[in-house]
């Protein structure tokens, strides 16, 4: 299995974004302090895949991409 290694970037209005392979995340807001949540581009299409990161090192992710890769 190959592990893709994620990109932290911004897009060009400077929100902060996270792309793993094919897919990404964008910062979901409430969150304060070194704890980060993000949440996959296609969240308003039902996609729920959802990824935490603590000063930037990913520790968990939630539910798998319901659709197919761009």
């Amino acid at each position: 299995m190959l592990v893709q290694q994620p990109v932290f970037g911004q897009t060009r209005n400077g929100t902060p974004v996270i792309t793993i392979g094919p897919y990404r995340y964008n910062l979901a807001s409430g969150y304060k302090g070194a704890k980060s949540r993000w949440t996959c581009t296609r969240y308003a299409c039902g996609c729920r895949s959802t990824i935490f990161t603590v000063d930037n090192i990913i520790v968990q992710h939630k539910k798998e991409h319901n659709h197919y890769k761009r």
